[in-house]
């Protein structure tokens, strides 16, 4: 497999897809109603394996994916948010990795609509960077979902958080739909209103329906993009065996920030810039079940050197962290919490 090569920053030009106009044909774009590769990929990456596999199969579709993110620039991947898009542009429509980000979202957004957990049951979807769905019997949340597409989810969870203020962690078009709906976003930055009851700067806990949440609040780093990230510990309910799933966004990970209250069951951390922080947290502040390493690929930094991590290096750290179960879920795929164990869901 490849490593994310450095990529030159494409000129702001109008209506620019990855690496090329959306007005200048596309030898790549497919005819006849066939698809785009990297979305036949991405289909077969959910078809044929699991994010608990490091088979063949799945790594010789991932060294083709990282091809695809590789040619593309972080100006053109932000330039979506920056016009009224839609799933139907050319932007995304005729680009083999925007076409796997916008189907990641279709296929979580199809879940949420169509699907529910069994009692004692909990589906987690990863949709896109450090973004996740989780869905229990009875609720519907979303964690630091990054998409341009977002607003969409409004209707079908019942409350938003959001690590910090950075743009990969965040949406504000679904905060807006969120609040204007009536239904919590959970921040440490997001204030629409006075007092408003799920803001908060420092240590809080909140009760949204069935589930108890206990936050804390935790560096991103010692230098100029330091800003406050709120960790959720996230107690789901008694219709699903009371799982635990614990957040930390970009935490810096400085053991004693941490404040972990009880035994969690499946821990989301990012990559660490500096190698194997991540092991700071895990087995000396909680032992969690399952790892499940995120901020991989961010199509919105530049490239490795500003943490844009390959899929490569992903696993090779995954490999690295205290707990015998960590895995690096792909955009789109799904798993399920049964029975104190996490499989797969197809």
């Amino acid at each position: 497999m490849r490593f994310a090569s450095i990529i030159t920053v494409l000129s702001a030009c109008f209506m620019m897809a990855c690496g090329k106009p959306v007005d200048t044909p596309n030898p790549d774009k497919p005819s006849g109603g066939s698809k785009m590769d990297g979305l036949v990929q991405l289909e077969k990456l959910w078809a044929e394996t699991t994010p608990f596999e490091v088979s063949k199969t799945r790594m010789d579709i991932f060294d083709k994916l990282q091809g695809y993110a590789d040619a593309c620039t972080s100006s053109a991947f932000k330039y979506m948010f920056d016009y009224d898009a839609n799933k139907y542009s050319l932007t995304v429509k005729y680009d083999n990795i925007l076409s796997c980000y916008d189907a990641a979202f279709e296929r979580v957004l199809k879940g949420l609509k169509t699907m529910r957990p069994k009692n004692g049951e909990v589906y987690i979807w990863m949709l896109y960077n450090m973004g996740y769905v989780i869905q229990t019997p009875s609720m519907a949340f979303a964690i630091d979902v990054y998409h341009y597409r977002a607003d969409e989810l409004a209707p079908y969870i019942d409350f938003y958080a959001s690590t910090h203020v950075h743009t990969d962690h965040k949406s504000e078009k679904l905060m807006k739909a969120m609040y204007d709906a009536g239904k919590p976003v959970l921040s440490n930055f997001y204030e629409p209103q006075k007092n408003y009851q799920y803001y908060s700067t420092g240590a809080k806990d909140y009760t949204v329906g069935d589930c108890a949440l206990h936050t804390f609040i935790t560096r991103h780093n010692n230098g100029s993009t330091n800003v406050p990230v709120t960790v959720f510990q996230i107690d789901c309910g008694p219709d699903t065996g009371n799982f635990v799933l614990m957040h930390s966004g970009d935490s810096n990970f400085i053991a004693s920030e941490y404040d972990v209250t009880l035994p969690i069951d499946v821990y989301i951390p990012r990559y660490a810039q500096s190698p194997l922080e991540e092991n700071n947290i895990i087995g000396k502040v909680c032992e969690p079940d399952y790892v499940l390493l995120s901020h991989i690929l961010e199509l919105g930094h530049k490239d490795i050197s500003e943490s844009r991590w390959s899929l490569e290096l992903g696993l090779e750290r995954a490999s690295k962290l205290d707990s015998k179960q960590t895995y690096m879920p792909f955009w789109g795929e799904v798993m399920i919490w049964s029975n104190n164990k996490l499989s797969v869901l197809k």
